[in-house]
């Protein structure tokens, strides 16, 4: 295939193809990070490939190939680069309040209302009464109303 010799040469230690072969079999790597160790391992087995020949044996881009090939060489690393932009102001977890005392009351408050049920009419034999259940909409509590008929059992 045509294209260009790769400008980033890569030849890897036998400590770094073992630990670029065990995350490529791993179940649990994330499949990006696969990905780049294929392209490394394919890069120090065939140092003759150009980036377009590596790239269409693993489908992916050429580009994909260069990034990382130049990654590689810069850093040694195959992890994200940091993100840019203002840190976070807060952690995810403190976002959520510490003591579940809200949550819990909402949810028995649901609960009681979802057990509600309206007195029976028992004098004709037959009784009528009306179940309700919540549910939330857009952090609002709507309440469907179901009319039930029921029979008194002789």
């Amino acid at each position: 295939m045509r294209g260009p010799k790769p400008s980033y040469p890569i030849s890897l230690t036998e400590a770094e193809v073992k630990s670029l072969q065990q995350q490529v079999r791993a179940h649990k790597t994330g499949q990006s990070t696969a990905v780049r160790a294929r392209i490394l391992l394919h890069a120090n087995e065939h140092p003759e490939w150009s980036n377009q020949q590596i790239a269409q044996a693993l489908a992916t881009t050429d580009r994909n190939v260069r990034k990382w090939r130049g990654r590689w060489v810069s850093t040694h690393s195959i992890a994200d680069a940091p993100r840019s932009g203002a840190p976070r102001h807060f952690s995810p977890c403190s976002a959520c309040p510490s003591d579940s005392g809200g949550l819990q009351s909402a949810t028995t408050e649901r609960r009681a209302i979802g057990t509600m049920e309206s007195p029976s009419h028992s004098t004709t034999g037959e009784g009528y009464h009306e179940r309700t259940n919540p549910f939330q909409q857009n952090g609002r509590t709507l309440v469907e109303s179901r009319a039930v008929t029921t029979m008194a059992l002789p």
